[in-house]
């Protein structure tokens, strides 16, 4: 008979990851920028290169600051969406 499994664990923590996408440049790179935690960005010939970059980046500035259990230095509200880029609204799992 197999056990059911532990439900008494906390969830792990979610957090809000949002991005700004920029066209691509004369060079053919898109780059992705967080909004709402400095100097993380991500860069790839296609949005999702840039986007998955930026996250992985976010995520473990993220982690580490938890795990250290540092203040996370949000920027609340991010700065205004510049024109010719785009939003995306990411929630990243710990």
């Amino acid at each position: 008979m197999s056990s059911l499994p532990n439900r008494s664990a906390a969830p792990p923590p979610v957090f809000n990851c949002i991005v700004y996408v920029a066209r691509p440049d004369a060079a053919g790179l898109v780059i992705a920028r967080v909004a709402n935690l400095a100097a993380i960005q991500g860069r790839g010939k296609s949005e999702r290169e840039a986007i998955s970059q930026a996250v992985a980046a976010f995520k473990a500035e993220v982690a580490a600051r938890v795990a250290a259990s540092e203040a996370i230095p949000w920027i609340n509200p991010p700065p205004p969406l510049p024109p010719g880029e785009s939003e995306r609204l990411i929630a990243v799992h710990l």
